[in-house]
Formats: C-alpha cells, sequence, structure tokens
C-alpha cells in the first residue's frame, strides 16, 4: 500500500520553554543564598539514591540527587568514599543530577556525596554525605557507553525481543515450548486481520470550555488506538517477523504507514501528561511494528517511518529535558518513556539520534526509575498501575537484553517486583486495593496479571513462580488483549512449576507503605487477606487520601472494600470528589474531614511490621494526612491465623476531636447498636465486627452516592458503579486522646467464630477467640486515654494445641 512521504523535521531546542523549572527556581529564589542542595524533597522531586543506609546486592548503585541550582548553572561531580575514608570513585563533570559509575564497587561500606561546582570549576555547594553498603557476591551492573551498548546492536531486521539470527531456533520452538503461547497469538492475529484502518482522532474539535465531551472523544481515541495497534497490529507484525505470514505482515505494515498522515503534534503530542495517550501509544507500537515486518517496506517507506519514529523520538526526549524528568520524576506519564527512549534506539541504531536516546533511557532506569516503586517490589500507585507499567518496560528491557547482553532484570525492583502480584492481589479478589481502579477485580485483568507472573518467571528461572502463574491462570476466565499473547511468547515454557517449600504469610513493602497479611497464601479460595497502607507518597498522581485504611477479602469475597469507582473516567466529580478521597475507603473522619488530598506531604508511613507462625502485625503513622489539631495517629493492625481480625486506633490532639470510624462494602451491614457491632456478608463469607471505646458510637449506613456518577458527564454510556453500602460509627464523646479498637472475627458458611470481646472498667478491651483444631488467642487492647507510655496498646498470646505459644506486645 502506497502512502505520500512526509518530512519530519523536529528542532529539540525549539521545544523548550524560556522559563525554568517552577518549582526549582521557586525554591531556589526562597532560599536567596545561590546554590545548594535541598534539605527536604521537592515537589515531585525524586527519591534520593542510594537510600540512607540501603543494602545493596548489585554493584555499583544507580546515584540521584536534587539539583543544586537551575538546569545549567552548575555542574555535579559525585564522590564516593570507603569505610577508610579513602576515594573509590570519581565521576566526570555531570549536568545531570544523575550518574551510575561504571566501575564494579566491592563489597563493603561506603559513603557519598556531591559537589556543585560553578563555571569556574569552584565548589559553591555540597550535598550531606550518606552511607550505604554493598553485600557480598553483589550482581554487577555498571555503566557501560550507550556507543558501545548500540555497536553490539545487530544490524538486520528483526533487532527487538527476537533478533534474527534467534529465529531458526526459535520457530522451533513453536511448536514444542512456546506451543501454547504461538497458539494463542495465532488466535489474536487472525481477529486482528479485520480491524479497520482508524482515522486520526479529532478529540481536539472540543474546546477546554467542553471539558467532559474532550475528555471522553480522548478517551475513546486512545483506546480504539490500543485495540487496533497495540491488541492487533503489534501481534500481527510479530507473526510475520515468527512465520514469514505476509498476509499478517502486510496488514500490520498497512497500518503503520497509516500513521504518516498523522500530525507530530495536537492529537498525537506527547507534550502534555493530561493528553499524551495517543502519541504513547504510538511511540509503543511503532518501533516494534516498523521492526518486525521490515523486510517488507520499500526503500522509500522505510525512510518516511524512519524519520517519522526519529522526530517522535526525539519528542520524546525532548519532553523528558523540558519536564528534567531526572530530578523531578514524579508526573504519571513521564515514567514511560525511559522504555519507549530504549525501543527507539534499539529499532534504529544506526541512526545518530540513538546515542542520546540510548543515554537518556538507560540512566533514566538505573537511577530514578521506578519513581512510584521500592526497593521491595512494591508500587504506590497501586495495582492497576504496577501491572500497566511494568507490562509496558517488558519489551524494552528485554530487547537492551537480547540486542546488547546488558541485563536490566537485575536491578532489584524488577527481581522482587513479582512479590507484589502474589502478596497484594488474591488471584479471586473482588477488588484490589489500592489506588486508582481498585474497584476492578482480579478477573477484569487476569489475562494481564498471568502473563507479567509467566514472564518473570521464566526470565527468573523460578519454578515456584510459575507455579503461581497457574494459580492465577486457572482462577480467572481467559481472555485476550494481545499484548498478554506477545508476553507469554517470548521465552520458553522450559520451568517446571513446584509449589513453594515455604513461603512466608506476610509480607512488608515498607518503600510504599503496604503491609499484606494472610492466614494460607497458596490457597486463595480460603485465604484471609488483610491489606494495609500508610504510605509514604501520599495523596498523589494515582494514589488516594487512604493513609492508614485497609481491605479485608475472604477466598477472595471482599468484606471490607474502598469504595466509589474511576466514573466514568479520570478526572471526572465522581472521582475527584468521592471514589479518591478519605470518605471513601476504611479510614477515619477527623471533625467532619478525611486526609488532605492531591498533596505529596500529606504522606503516612509504616512504622512497624511483624510475622510470627501465627501472627502479622503493621502499623502506620499518619498525622500528616490530616493535619492540626491531630498531632499524633497511628493505627495497628494484626492478623490472627486462621480467623480474628484487631484494628486498634490510637488518636491525640492539640483539641478535643470528633472522630467517625468508616468501613465500606458490597452488601448492607446487619448493626446492633446495643451490643455495638455489626456484621458484613458477601456471598458465603462473613465478617462479625465488635467496635469498641470508652464512651461508645453511634451507628448510621446508607446506600446513597454523595453525588451522582454521571455529574459532569451526563453523555456517559458505561453502567453507573454498582450499588454499596457506607458505615460510619460517630465516637459519642469528644476528647483530645481517643483510641478504638475494632474486633473483627471472619468465617465462612457454616463457621460460627468463638470470639468474645468485654470493654472491662479501666479501659481495657479483653477479648478470647478459639479456633476449633487450632488453638486459641487472648488479647488486651489498653483503650485507656491514662495509658502510660510505656504501657503495651497491644498484647496478644497465641497458644496452639501443639507447640510454643507465640506473644506480640506493641510496643
Amino acid at each position: 500500500m502506497h502512502r505520500t512521504r512526509r518530512v519530519y523535521i523536529v528542532h529539540i531546542s525549539a521545544l523548550f520553554p524560556i522559563f525554568l523549572i517552577a518549582t526549582c527556581m521557586r525554591a531556589w529564589a526562597q532560599e536567596g543564598t545561590g546554590p545548594q542542595f535541598p534539605a527536604a524533597r521537592p515537589e515531585n522531586g525524586n527519591f534520593n539514591r542510594p537510600e540512607p543506609g540501603e543494602e545493596l546486592d548489585i554493584s555499583p548503585a544507580g546515584f540521584c540527587w536534587w539539583r543544586a541550582a537551575a538546569p545549567g548553572e552548575v555542574s555535579y561531580q559525585l564522590r564516593i568514599l570507603d569505610a577508610g575514608g579513602q576515594e573509590a570513585y570519581v565521576s566526570p563533570l555531570l549536568q545531570d543530577p544523575a550518574h551510575v559509575p561504571d566501575k564494579v564497587l566491592p563489597p563493603g561500606k561506603y559513603t557519598w556525596t556531591v559537589e556543585a561546582l560553578d563555571p569556574s570549576g569552584k565548589v559553591v555547594a555540597e550535598r550531606a554525605a550518606s552511607a550505604f553498603t554493598i553485600l557480598e557476591n553483589p550482581i554487577p551492573l555498571p555503566w557501560v557507553l550507550p556507543r558501545e551498548l548500540l555497536s553490539r546492536v545487530p544490524k538486520e531486521h528483526p533487532r527487538l525481543l527476537f533478533p534474527k539470527a534467534q529465529l531458526p531456533e526459535i520457530r522451533k520452538s513453536l511448536e514444542t515450548t512456546r506451543k501454547a503461547a504461538f497458539a494463542d497469538l495465532k488466535a489474536v492475529a487472525d481477529k486482528a486481520l479485520e480491524l479497520p484502518l482508524m482515522r486520526q482522532p479529532d478529540f481536539d474539535k472540543y474546546g477546554r470550555k467542553e471539558y467532559a465531551a474532550l475528555r471522553t472523544a480522548y478517551k475513546e481515541a486512545y483506546g480504539e488506538f490500543e485495540r487496533i495497534y497495540n491488541g492487533g497490529m503489534v501481534p500481527l507484525a510479530l507473526m510475520h517477523a515468527l512465520t514469514g505470514d505476509k498476509k499478517c505482515g502486510e496488514t500490520a505494515k498497512a497500518h503503520l504507514l497509516n500513521l504518516l498522515n498523522w500530525p507530530l503534534e495536537g492529537v498525537t503530542s506527547v507534550q502534555d501528561p493530561r493528553f499524551d495517550e495517543v502519541g504513547l501509544n504510538i511511540a509503543r507500537a511503532a518501533p516494534q511494528i516498523y521492526d518486525w515486518c521490515y523486510d517488507l517496506f520499500t526503500g522509500a517507506e522505510r525512510q518516511a517511518i524512519e524519520e517519522m519514529l526519529v522526530a517522535r523520538g526525539n519528542l520524546l526526549l525532548a519532553r523528558m529535558q523540558r519536564r528534567d524528568f531526572l530530578n523531578t520524576s514524579g508526573e504519571s506519564h513521564d515514567g514511560r518513556v525511559p522504555g519507549c527512549l530504549l525501543e527507539f534506539s534499539i529499532a534504529l541504531a544506526e541512526r545518530p539520534e540513538a546515542e542520546a536516546w540510548m543515554d537518556y533511557g538507560m540512566k533514566a532506569i538505573l537511577t530514578v526509575f521506578p519513581h512510584w516503586g521500592d526497593r521491595d517490589g512494591g508500587w504506590a500507585e497501586g495495582v492497576d498501575y504496577a501491572l500497566s507499567y511494568n507490562d509496558r518496560f517488558i519489551t524494552p528491557l528485554q530487547s537492551v537484553y537480547t540486542a546488547t547482553g546488558y541485563d536490566l532484570w537485575q536491578k532489584p525492583f524488577f527481581r522482587k517486583f513479582p512479590c507484589f502480584l502474589i502478596y497484594c492481589i488474591s488471584p479471586k479478589a473482588e477488588t484490589t486495593p489500592f489506588g486508582d481502579m481498585e474497584h476492578l477485580g482480579a478477573a477484569d485483568r487476569g489475562d494481564k496479571l498471568g502473563s507479567l507472573l509467566f514472564f518473570y518467571a521464566l526470565r527468573y528461572q523460578d519454578p515456584a513462580m510459575r507455579w503461581w502463574v497457574d494459580l492465577f491462570q486457572n482462577a480467572q476466565p481467559s481472555a485476550m488483549d494481545g499484548q498478554s499473547e506477545v508476553r507469554r511468547l517470548i521465552l520458553p515454557d522450559t520451568v517446571v512449576p513446584a509449589p513453594p517449600k515455604s513461603i512466608p504469610p506476610d509480607r512488608a513493602f515498607s518503600g510504599i507503605g503496604w503491609a499484606a497479611l494472610h492466614t494460607d497464601l497458596s490457597r486463595p479460595d480460603r485465604d484471609l487477606m488483610v491489606l494495609f497502607k500508610s504510605s509514604p507518597f501520599g495523596a498523589d498522581s494515582h494514589s488516594h487520601a487512604d493513609q492508614n485504611s485497609f481491605a479485608i477479602l475472604k477466598g477472595g469475597k471482599a468484606l471490607a472494600i474502598p469504595a466509589g469507582a474511576r466514573y466514568p473516567q479520570h478526572g471526572s466529580p465522581f472521582h475527584t470528589k468521592y471514589t479518591t478521597l478519605t470518605v471513601a475507603h476504611n479510614a477515619l473522619l477527623i471533625n467532619g474531614q478525611g486526609q488532605i488530598n492531591s498533596d505529596e506531604t500529606a504522606a503516612g508511613r509504616l512504622t512497624d511490621f511483624r510475622t510470627l507462625p501465627h501472627l502479622g502485625y503493621a502499623a502506620g503513622e499518619a498525622q500528616k494526612c490530616y493535619g492540626a489539631p491531630v498531632t499524633r495517629y497511628v493505627r495497628h493492625i494484626a492478623l490472627i491465623r486462621p480467623s480474628l481480625v484487631l484494628v486498634v486506633d490510637d488518636l491525640e490532639a492539640s483539641e478535643p476531636l470528633e472522630v467517625e470510624w468508616l468501613m465500606h462494602g458490597k452488601e448492607p451491614f446487619d448493626l446492633n447498636d446495643k451490643e455495638q457491632a455489626f456484621v458484613s456478608h458477601r456471598g458465603q463469607a462473613f465478617m462479625n465486627v465488635r467496635l469498641l471505646t470508652p464512651a461508645g458510637f453511634d451507628f448510621q449506613q446508607t446506600d446513597a452516592w454523595p453525588l451522582d456518577p454521571k455529574e459532569g458527564y451526563p453523555m456517559a454510556e458505561a453502567e453507573p458503579p454498582a450499588k454499596q453500602w457506607h458505615f460510619a460509627a460517630k465516637a459519642r464523646e469528644r476528647s483530645q486522646k481517643l483510641r478504638i479498637a475494632a474486633v473483627m472475627a471472619v468465617g465462612e458458611g457454616g463457621d460460627k467464630p468463638e470470639c468474645e470481646a468485654q470493654l472491662t472498667e479501666n479501659g481495657a478491651a479483653q477479648i478470647i477467640a478459639r479456633f476449633a483444631g487450632a488453638g486459641q488467642a487472648k488479647a488486651t487492647l489498653n483503650l485507656s486515654a491514662d495509658r502510660a507510655p510505656s504501657a503495651p496498646i497491644i498484647e496478644i498470646r497465641y497458644e496452639p494445641i501443639a507447640g510454643e505459644a507465640e506473644r506480640l506486645a506493641i510496643p
């Protein structure tokens, strides 16, 4: 199919604004003392790495810090000292606040600092020294010059995922270790052959005064692009690369040539994070289609496509430089771009622009990425974004490995990320807390979940993880989205599944402030799962104002849920005025107000985490989330296996507080005001809840939304969210010091949990729970406002039928 050749010329310098980064400029102007390193994280600033006291199993670390002045005003020099105070490494002069040494440092203790130098070479500021340790036998991950990496990229196409030299061996595996995955890919490709050419989006016909119509049309446009290109043309292109199927290849080729008629700016611009989805999806799909169908294009077509790709690659790089991503990495959509730059650099390795793309992409991934992730593998924006963003990085990271041999998969975050999926998502979950899209269940994203874990299991050759894949996939209906089929085909399925010999029932992801407690992790049909969140990321990006909140699922059935939905889309009134707010979560309202919203400084933190054979425990501090008059707010949560959950809230303030304890469910609660108790039901699962505080509570519940889900979006065609039930218990007494206990006994079917809870005259809650065939637990919760600081607020003793007793005392 012939398309008119279009020439794309992009001058990077023209894309830079004449103003400097606003947040940095404000900070430096306020200080008024010249260049200096910030004492606290700037707005959207990166998380300095390595963290103070961090222990690394790679060498060297990727280093990042905050700018001491506006870009171009100073240069930086990183210095690393060993335990004896000798220089172990000194960097060249740097323009960006991020660097990866090209030297592998031996195991040991180190300190690092950064100097800021003016144009004359004078040191004008110095970052405070910070310590880290490199453990024994570290995995080497030094910097390699982009020019060197690009010299390793094969000259022939394809280059992405499946280098041409490996195709003969890969094709043999399509009937053996890739047989099932290949059959799925072929089924997707057969359907994709019928997809029509997509018309250029025109959502920009709506002005900003018609914002709801603009956003609705925009969402429809990028949804259509993802369906046709990412879900259809990419699989077709891969079918051609793997089998030589010309019909598949010609179809994908025609769709790629179709994009030549689309503008670089306007509806496909990547500069505005609010309307960049079409442009970012082009950046994801186009290099793959071009690389895998390379042999089908004429010389003129190749030239036209390469000009378009080079222009788009330069626009991506300009975006990152303009937004100073290596310094301020907090905008969510920016986090996709490093992966795109790597794919562009490999697909167009011979182009002079590729070196700059490779340099920026590698530097970002080895230092500030992931902004929303932690060294434990967690993802602060929540499950939906953890899946989405890790999905986007599989092709670029694996392509770097297959094309150059550089193994980015050794970065600790990627090695530990599968644990986040295993611990924080039940294969049977009706809801997947926390963050945007938490109202969706595991079944709504089962194919993506399964295919991601599948890839990781094969990449790390992990039999237990491969066993978890089957656990997820067997629990979910089969679906096809095109990308999942590609992921399952990348590596041969040579790992034999094997159940884990032992797996801890609880896990904390301390960097993002999440804790997951379980009774039977490997049996999702019977598992009691408690998720708790107190995140240092705060209510920012796709995270909600829900610090110190919890969710409870029994066998996947949701007994305590986050309420609302991102309906009809991100940024709608129902989303921003309800779903993201504290009132929609299992948390506290204080003086009728929830937590400070849309503020990364309104943050919580995990203060404690413990796990024993029968006891799991976590605690979080969330005073900053509420601000004055609250002076302290710690929520404690304990799981006594197999069926008891305890929640204790400990509040102090500078004035008496009005406190409401909230919980949400999918079915009506059975309330018993007299006994200060209620029951949450879901199918055969149930949870008997007793609330305890010295003066008691007034109960109420409603199934009404506080606003119409279609407010501002009357044109929305999707069904509004299903009815939910919202419970509030208001403490009858206002107090400067208040402690609340919730005792939750969970069962299913004919279970009759034996649990007694009484409030004594001295303000202590006494709890006795008996577990048939297992043992019993006794707990004392000190709810007195006059509790001595040294006295435990929680004491739990678990006495099994056989074996030693377990004890937990807090503090």
